[in-house]
This record gives C-alpha cells, structure tokens and sequence, in this order.
C-alpha cells in the first residue's frame, strides 16, 4: 500500500475539492487556502472541475471523473467544498474511501456522516440584514425574492423574513414570496409577475428583501427598468457578497461569506489532527454582514464603474480572441495524423495563461479505446484510470516569471498512478500548491492535467477556455485515430488490412534502399472446407486464431491480412535472413502448438513462402510476387502430399 505523500517531509499534504475554478468567489477561496497553507505548513493540491454536475449530462459525467483522480489515502486530509456539487454519489465514494484509508474529511456546507462539516451560519447573518430593514429602517410593506422553493437555504431565509415581519405586527397574508431560484433569469421572471400584480391593485413595496445578491443585482437592473429609483423608491437587500456587487449602484446591504473563517478553521482541525469530537458535529462559520445604500444607509462608496467596465471589456475582448486561437487551433491541428504533431503545437496557445508548467497525464492507449455508439446507455467503465500513466510536460516560465518561450515538451514519461505527478516533490515544494483537474471524452476519463501557476497572474478563464478546447482536440484525434484503424486495420485479427500493409512498408522503403526487404507470405490452406463444413463463423474463428499466431510470432515486423486467407509479414534490416527463418519457425511451431490445445476437430495448416534481397533497384510488388511463387510452391507440396494433386 502506497504511503503518505507527506512521508519524510516536514510539512503536511492536503487535498482540496471543488467546483467551477475558473468562478471569482472560487478563486478568493483558492487565495485563502493557499496564504493559510502556508502558515500552517501545509501543502495543496486543488481537485477541481468545469462544472457543478447541475444538468447530470454527459459532460458532468466526465467531469464526475475528478473525484477518482484523488489517491485519498496517500493525503493527510481531504477538504470538501461538498456544496459546490449539485450530485452527492460521487462525493460520497471518496468519503467513503477516505474512511477506510483512515483519512479525515472536513466538509463545507453539506454535510456527510464521519465527516468534521463546518457550516456557514447564513441564519444569523440574514437574520441581522432582515432586522436591519424591518427594524433599524421600519420598513413594513416588504417581498421577498426566495430562492429555490425546496432548497434548505431559500426555506431558512424565508423563515427568517417571515418571522422578522410576524415579530413587528405585519400579518401574513401582507407578505409576499417569490422565487428567483437564485440565478438572473428566473428572478427577472419572477419580477415580470411581481409588475403584473403592481397592474392589477398590488401595492408597491418599500423594500425587497432578496435570498442572494445575484437576484438582487437583477431586482435592481429590472426596478430601474421600470422607472424605480433604489433606495429612493424601493429599498434592496442582498445576500452572500458576490464579487460583481462591488461595482453596483448603489452597493448592496448584503452578507460577508466569511472565507478567511472557514478556511482558518478548517486547517486549525487538521493541525489539530482530526480528533474525533469534531465529527459529525455541525461546526459554525459566522459570516458578517456588510451594509451599502441599497438599504437606504449611506455607506460604502462604488468601486469607479467606468474603471471596472473598461477592465471588464478588455477582459471580454481577450477572452472572445483566445477563444478564437483556441477554436483554430482545433481546427488546423485536430486533424493531423500524429498525436505528438498536434501536441507540439498546443504549447503556442497557452502562453498567454500565465502558467509555470503543465502536465497531462493520460491513461495507457487512451486514444485506442472505442468510442461508444451514439446515444448508448452502457458508458460506464470498470476503469477509471490505468494504473500506469503516460506524462506530457510543458514548460512555460522560470522561476523568476520570465517567459521560457516556446513551451518545452516531454514526451511520454512513464508513471504510476497515484504519484500524481513524475516529480511531484519538487514540483509542490516549489509552488506551494497545484491544480488538478479531469480529462474526459463522451463521460470517460482518458486522464487529468496539472498546473502550477502565479495565482496573482494566472488567468484561470482562459485556462477554462484551453481545457475544453484539449478535450475537444483530443476527441478529433481519437476519431481519427479509431478511422484510421477502420482505414488500415483488419477488424477480424487486429493486423493491418490491404491499405494500412501498402501504406507503412512504402514508408520504410522511402528510407531504406541500402536495406534488406524481407516478406513472407501465408496462405490458411483449407479455408473453404473449413466454413462450407462447420460454418463461417467457426472459419472467422480460425483466420483469428491464426493471426493471433502470427502475431505472436513478430517483435516489431508488419503484418497484414490482405484477404480472405491471405497473410503477409514485412521488416527491413541488415543480414535479416535468419530473423525471417526464426518468423518462419515460429508461426510454423505456434501452428502446432494450437493444434495441440485447440480441441478443434479440423487442424489448421497454412503455407510459407518468404524473400529477401536488397531494397535497392526492386519495386514492392517484385517482393510480393517472389514471396507468394515460393508460398505456392509450398502450398503445392502440401497438396501433393495429401494426394489432391
């Protein structure tokens, strides 16, 4: 069993798991881990996804593949930012994992049996924004904009609203609830029914009071819309702290979600080794809150509007470019016929992410496995990753930030899985921290890359943006890979067909005219009797059977099927006459053999012929005719000595 990461260092190795990094409210969390970290003598390696598994498709299938790419006994403990996934099977897998390793797990706002879960105290928080309108303000004609009507955050906080008006004499039927579901466009939605019962006698509120702050930006945009000045004519609360909320007019009276508090508590329980009394106990994360004009306070002034929608745009600008770059390098590479042709081309479009350096590490023949037909069911695999991985490695940047250039590449380092990385050691000792995250094609993983990075500099929506574009890239070279296979390969013994046999030999006699060409040529005698008297199934099983043979008999020489019964091996060398008598030897000894196991009431039996001369001054097919008269010779003689003849 594979030991600790942390074995023999002084520091600790923790990994970190959630959703979305490319999000600002992510990326402020990665900033605390990483400073509290380091103050804990702690290293982290950040597992992350493109998504929150909300929609459960194909894609949030692939993307599931995260959770497997954590070796959970090899950390000394796994903080699960377990709210950040809409899905609970995969989460709790590796929860379950982590217990049998003996590994602790700290959850953050869901919470899982065995595990320490801390727990934004949202209610306390909203509880003083809702006192502060109802009460500090007195307003009394107030709606609430909910969230989901079954989540367990929207219900809390329109408890919490109804109570507060309950407590200051408003009844019931005055209050007003609708559900924004937390995102823009069904809170717009919702304001469009709240506009239409303003038409029909419904009295225009003093305040409304929102679950989230990204519904109450969008109750601002649609008031003023309509000619409603906040908080002149109608005030506005929010909730959580988004980040976009900084550059609003007017800020919003909203709740702090204390990150810096959860972040510091969860490494405090790690330093503190875990102990038992912290599971499965609900541990409180008081967030704070913060008031703005919204409310009708005079606080916080805007951040400079004008400045932020000049960054945003520039920022939007290079975002549409890059992902411009992006779609043309799919387009002008994912065709090429070599992986490596198109992987050496990748790095030129990642230098304007910022990186250090970047690992793929992909699974054993991860461009040899099928795809699986279109709208299949059965797409789950035994195997998530192989136990042996082949490493790619790009280097961007030095140590001082300076631009490497063009990205250096390796190609294709061994490694075993679970190291994470070839020299991940000195990769984490020198950064501090890495990110992980997953690569799938059609919901499988084909493996998972790795980044070291500049948090301050890193640009992780273009890094997004690049990583839905090597996944796409990757499935282009799978497909054509699997129809080059269909191309040059023959389905029924896995050897090359008619194409794929003229198409490689014409390649190494383009480079080998002072060399030997040798051929051998094999004819399955007794095809025919063979299916009209057992079937073609059992002559299907046959030709396998003796393609197994032949292949069993080669190192690295091509071989074909060229038609029904008709076999050829190629290879070219110096001195290669006793290489072929040995090729020869062996498909004649594997025949044998077979006859002896098979239980087979018909014996299989083939005829050789080969030859060999120098490249030089001869064409492919003077090769194959000399081959094919010496294997007819020998079909002859087989014959002959059967009395058919």
């Amino acid at each position: 069993m594979a030991g600790k990461y942390s074995d023999g260092k002084s520091y600790k190795v923790v990994a970190f798991i959630f959703a979305n990094f490319y999000k600002d409210e992510e990326q402020r969390i990665m900033r605390q881990v990483v400073e509290k970290s380091r103050l804990h003598n702690s290293r982290v390696v950040f597992f992350s996804t493109l998504a929150d598994f909300y929609f459960n498709d194909l894609n949030d299938r692939g993307e599931q593949k995260i959770f497997a790419a954590v070796s959970v006994e090899q950390f000394d403990a796994i903080i699960l930012m377990s709210e950040s996934f809409k899905l609970d099977e995969e989460q709790l897998a590796l929860v379950e994992r982590a217990h049998g390793a003996g590994v602790p797990v700290i959850t953050v706002d869901k919470s899982f049996e065995g595990c320490a879960n801390l727990v934004m105290d949202y209610g306390d928080c909203f509880e003083k924004i809702v006192e502060h309108m109802v009460v500090f303000h007195g307003y009394r004609r107030v709606y609430f904009m909910g969230g989901m009507p079954d989540n367990s955050f929207s219900r809390e906080r329109e408890r919490v609203y109804l109570e507060a008006m309950r407590s200051v004499g408003v009844p019931r039927e005055q209050c007003r609830v609708y559900y924004g579901r937390f995102w823009e466009e069904p809170c717009r939605k919702a304001m469009k029914q709240m506009f239409r019962e303003f038409e029909e006698g419904l009295e225009v509120p003093e305040a409304i009071i929102c679950a989230n702050d990204a519904m109450a930006l969008e109750v601002c945009n649609c008031l003023r819309e309509k000619g409603y000045r906040v908080p002149e004519d109608i005030a506005v609360s929010g909730f959580d702290g988004l980040e976009l909320e900084r550059y609003h007019q007017p800020r919003l009276t909203t709740g702090i979600y204390n990150v810096e508090g959860m972040v510091e508590t969860a490494f405090r329980i790690i330093d503190e080794g875990c102990p038992e009394v912290y599971l499965e106990k609900k541990i409180p994360i008081y967030n704070e809150m913060r008031i703005g004009r919204s409310c009708g306070c005079r606080s916080l002034d805007s951040q400079s509007v004008s400045a932020e929608m000049v960054s945003l745009k520039r920022e939007l600008h290079h975002l549409l470019k890059y992902q411009g770059d992006l779609n043309q390098m799919v387009v002008n590479i994912g065709t090429l016929n070599q992986l490596e042709e198109a992987l050496q081309v990748v790095p030129g479009f990642m230098g304007s992410l910022w990186y250090r350096d970047f690992w793929f590490c992909a699974n054993e023949g991860f461009l040899e496995k099928e795809v699986p037909g279109f709208g299949s069911q059965d797409r789950e695999e035994k195997e998530d990753y192989t136990s042996s991985m082949q490493v790619l490695h790009y280097h961007n940047m030095d140590d001082s930030g300076a631009e490497a250039g063009q990205a250096a590449a390796r190609y294709w380092e061994e490694m075993e899985f679970g190291k994470i990385l070839p020299d991940f050691h000195a990769q984490l000792e020198k950064n501090d921290f890495l990110l992980v995250n997953t690569v799938h094609l059609q919901g499988r993983s084909i493996g998972y890359t790795v980044v070291t990075l500049d948090i301050d500099r890193f640009w992780f929506v273009g890094y997004s943006a690049f990583l839905a574009s090597f996944r796409h890239l990757m499935e282009l070279q799978r497909s054509q890979n699997q129809l080059m296979k269909m191309y040059m390969g023959d389905l029924l013994t896995g050897l090359y067909n008619r194409n794929g046999f003229y198409l490689k030999v014409n390649q190494l006699l383009e480079k080998s005219e002072d060399l030997d060409l040798s051929v051998i040529s094999l004819d399955m005698d007794g095809l025919k009797r063979i299916n009209d008297t057992y079937g073609h199934a059992e002559g299907d099983e046959a030709l396998h059977s003796l393609g197994d043979i032949i292949r069993g008999s080669l190192r690295q020489e091509l071989a074909a099927r060229i038609g029904g019964d008709e076999f050829l091996v190629a290879f070219v060398g110096k001195n290669i006459e006793s290489r072929t008598r040995e090729i020869v030897s062996r498909m004649e000894r594997g025949i044998e053999e077979y006859n002896k196991v098979s239980g087979k009431v018909y014996q299989l039996q083939a005829s050789i012929g080969s030859y060999t001369d120098c490249v030089r001054g001869h064409s492919l097919d003077f090769f194959l005719k000399k081959a094919d008269d010496l294997m007819y010779a020998c079909k002859y003689n087989h014959k002959k000595n059967q009395g058919l003849v």
